[in-house]
């Protein structure tokens, strides 16, 4: 067979595949989608992926399964979808944590957070909180500071781990105030809310902490959101708190593996800012701690990148280096 006639048949073949793709992704999804969420069950991203997954298997007439793929801060499930077949029937549920902290954190990742993904949306805003044990002789952050500053390091905050948003978090505090809080990581966010509530810890900072609030168990002294919690409405900002300078998302969204179609990408997309905009839905994220914050593809992957370099010049600020 000449040159030229096998050039063609590529030219063909290469013609017929992109027609087929483009028809799948038109009647995507075509079989149960599975939504992956790389921490273990129980927190606050599994819940909001069943009452998003809900929500869509409603909308397209498929079943949108919600798999625990925990393990390696998140590592481990995001690398499954970075791996999986880009038809958009593996997706990732997953909070800024494992694409804009972990980046930053482990060197090592086996996931490329940049290439090995196709941003789809965001779609809350995480509520999170500096919380103090009742017995801790601060309520504001302005005094806070000036405890922490008549004695350095000497006032521990809980987090959920090392190299976490509520690690981070902490460090920005001390940074923006001049006052060194001392790091306590703890195996989760479990431990250290026994611990806060015990009065073991003085601080922890963490979107868990609103119930333990309301039970009078815990003092909130501030938000790290850009505005305040509908919750908690007396409850000020860093910024207001006097850290005009304070800024350290925490959100959750949905992304898949790179080269996904873009008909399938929009296709969820379209879907996603429908129920997003419901206001039923709207409360119920609001009851699981997140303020809704719909944001399309093309927007949702700049914010993953500019966190990505937040986060970046917190850990060089603070001179932290994680093996």
């Amino acid at each position: 067979m000449k040159a030229s006639s096998l050039k063609c048949l590529a030219v063909i073949a290469a013609l017929l595949g992109m027609a087929m793709t483009e028809a799948a992704a038109q009647s995507y999804p075509t079989k149960p989608v599975r939504m992956i969420v790389p921490f273990a069950p129980g927190g606050r991203v599994e819940a909001v992926a069943r009452l998003i997954a809900d929500a869509l298997s409603k909308d397209l007439g498929q079943p949108f399964l919600v798999e625990s793929r925990p393990g390696a801060g998140g590592a481990t499930g995001a690398d499954f979808v970075a791996k999986a077949q880009p038809d958009g029937h593996v997706l990732l549920l997953c909070s800024a944590g494992v694409l804009s902290i972990l980046p930053n954190v482990d060197k090592k990742l086996p996931y490329d957070p940049v290439k090995d993904f196709t941003p789809v949306a965001r779609l809350i805003e995480g509520f999170t909180f500096i919380g103090a044990y009742p017995g801790l002789p601060a309520k504001s952050m302005a005094e806070l500071v000036a405890l922490a500053k008549q004695k350095p390091n000497s006032i521990g905050y809980a987090s959920s781990g090392v190299g976490t948003y509520s690690h981070l978090a902490g460090e920005l505090v001390s940074i923006a105030s001049g006052a060194a809080l001392k790091h306590v990581p703890y195996r989760g966010s479990g431990p250290a809310l026994n611990d806060i509530v015990a009065g073991h810890i003085p601080l922890m900072i963490g979107g868990e902490l609103g119930e333990l609030a309301k039970a009078g168990k815990i003092r909130i002294l501030a938000t790290t959101n850009e505005k305040r919690s509908p919750e908690f409405p007396d409850v000020p900002t860093m910024k207001e708190s006097g850290f005009p300078q304070f800024v350290a998302h925490s959100w959750v969204g949905l992304v898949g593996p790179a080269n996904m179609p873009a008909t399938v990408a929009d296709k969820l997309n379209v879907t996603l800012a429908r129920v997003m905009a419901d206001p039923a839905t709207q409360e119920k994220l609001r009851g699981l701690g997140g303020e809704p914050a719909y944001q399309p593809a093309a927007d949702f992957g700049k914010t993953v990148a500019q966190d990505r370099d937040i986060y970046a010049e917190i850990i060089a600020k603070a001179g932290l280096k994680f093996e």
